[in-house]
């Protein structure tokens, strides 16, 4: 968390355009990205840089190292060498950065064991790249709770209700899996098509999010309450009132 004013005055002694901390931004570059948005009526600027290590194709963080540490302003400074002006500036108003690991798992081949289902993290831990990870644990509790919270749900059919969950949430939450890595692909330069195209790069990240933002939920829990029998019986009830 980064002071406002702090900021504008680093990039007002480096010539930047100040409005750059006024709006959300994200500097991108190869391997590493960094996400700043104004909080707190714009008194308070968030930032998180991104590193990626590609030493190894599948990295596992050791399990004797701890998932957040402190860091020097020096480590961090020298992992963004090379950048430009404004992410730099940025980072030199950071004093006492941490340093955070992240996690994510791999697609499970189902969220449902018998009368327990996983949701959230315990379900689709991922990767923060498209800010979803905690919007898909909200939307598997919506969905449940639609469903759970209706008068017609009772023992015998909690196995059906908790099929359709698995059918219809774990298939969008693990598409939401792949393509958060995709896009930290993208953010990083390292897109197998795209790469360093910067032109392309942001003709994507226009559109590359429509199909996440504007999922119809309302629908999935219309299409499970059609395999429970519900949906058919209140039309019924409908045209006979």
């Amino acid at each position: 968390m980064v002071d406002s004013l702090q900021l504008r005055e680093a990039f007002r002694i480096k010539g930047i355009d100040e409005h750059l901390v006024d709006v959300p931004q994200m500097y991108l570059g190869l391997d590493g990205h960094i996400l700043t948005f104004p909080v707190r009526k714009g008194r308070i600027v968030n930032v998180v840089a991104f590193t990626s290590d590609r030493s190894q194709p599948e990295p596992t963080w050791p399990a004797d190292a701890p998932w957040v540490r402190e860091a020097s302003q020096r480590e961090m400074l020298d992992a963004f060498a090379g950048w430009g002006d404004a992410p730099r500036a940025l980072l030199g108003c950071i004093p006492a950065p941490t340093l955070w690991a992240l996690h994510d798992l791999p697609e499970l081949p189902g969220y449902v064991h018998g009368r327990v289902a996983l949701i959230g993290d315990a379900a689709h831990a991922m990767l923060p790249h498209q800010g979803a990870g905690a919007g898909q644990g909200l939307e598997d509790a919506y969905f449940l709770a639609r469903l759970l919270g209706d008068s017609r749900t009772e023992t015998g059919n909690l196995p059906e209700l908790l099929g359709a969950y698995d059918d219809l949430r774990r298939p969008h939450a693990c598409r939401v899996q792949r393509t958060t890595v995709e896009t930290g692909e993208l953010y990083e330069l390292r897109d197998p098509i795209v790469g360093a195209d910067e032109q392309l790069v942001g003709e994507i990240l226009a559109t590359r999010f429509d199909w996440l933002w504007n999922h119809d939920l309302d629908a999935d829990v219309a299409e499970a309450r059609l395999r429970m029998g519900w949906e058919a019986h209140e039309q019924i009830a409908l045209r006979q009132g």
